[in-house]
C-alpha cells in the first residue's frame, strides 16, 4: 500500500506541467505572511552572498555590494561603493532584474513556460519570452523544490550575460512593518540621493 501511494506521488509530480511547478511554487510565496531566505548569486561580481526578505510584491535585500528596498511601487538601490541611492519605479521587467522572485509573480504573462529534465530531484522550469524583441531577459531556467520552494534559478540577459542564484536557505515568517521595504535616511545619513522617478 505504501509503494503504492509513492508510485502515485512520484508519478504525478512527473506529470505536472511547467505552469503547475510556477503556480504552485509562487502560491508558496504568496501564502506566507513573509519569506526569508539566503542566497548566493554568481555572475559578474560572483560569488555574492545575500539575504532577502520578501513580503507580496515588497522585498528588502542585502549584499556586500548593495542594498535594495522596494516597498510596491518605489525602488530604493543603495550602492556601498559610491554611498549613493537611486529611486525608481520600475517596470516588471526591471523588477524581475533585482529581484529574482519577481519572476515566480509576473512569469504568466511575460514568458512562456516549459518544463525541462529534473536535476537532483528538483523540478525545472525554463522561461521565454512572450515578446522577445522587448524584453532584456532572453531565457530564464528554474528550480523548484520538492516543497515548492525557488531553489535557484539562472538568468540569461541580452549581450551574453548570465546571472545563477541559488538559494542557501529558505522558509515562511512572520509579517514585517511596512518601513522593512523603504529605504531610511535617518540610517544611511551620509548617502547622496538621486531621484530617477
Amino acid at each position: 500500500m505504501l509503494a503504492l501511494a509513492a508510485l502515485v506521488a512520484l508519478t504525478s509530480a512527473r506529470t505536472q506541467s511547467a505552469d503547475d511547478i510556477m503556480r504552485a511554487a509562487a502560491a508558496r510565496l504568496a501564502s506566507a505572511q513573509a519569506v526569508e531566505a539566503q542566497f548566493t548569486v554568481n555572475g559578474g561580481d560572483g560569488p555574492v552572498q545575500g539575504s532577502i526578505v520578501l513580503s507580496g510584491p515588497r522585498f528588502a535585500m542585502s549584499t556586500p555590494l548593495l542594498d535594495v528596498w522596494y516597498d510596491g511601487t518605489t525602488q530604493w538601490t543603495m550602492l556601498h561603493s559610491t554611498s549613493e541611492v537611486s529611486i525608481t519605479e520600475p517596470t516588471a521587467e526591471e523588477l524581475m532584474e533585482s529581484n529574482p522572485f519577481a519572476i515566480l509573480r509576473n512569469y504568466g504573462t511575460l514568458y512562456h513556460a516549459r518544463r525541462l529534465s529534473d536535476v537532483s530531484g528538483r523540478r525545472r522550469v525554463e522561461l521565454t519570452p512572450v515578446r522577445p524583441t522587448d524584453a532584456e531577459i532572453e531565457r530564464a531556467i528554474i528550480l523548484v523544490d520538492a516543497e515548492d520552494w525557488p531553489a535557484a534559478a539562472e538568468i540569461h540577459f541580452r549581450g551574453n550575460r548570465v546571472i545563477s542564484a541559488t538559494i542557501d536557505r529558505i522558509g515562511a515568517t512572520t509579517a514585517r512593518p511596512a518601513s522593512t521595504f523603504r529605504f531610511d535616511p535617518a540610517r544611511h545619513p551620509a548617502t547622496e540621493i538621486i531621484d530617477l522617478r
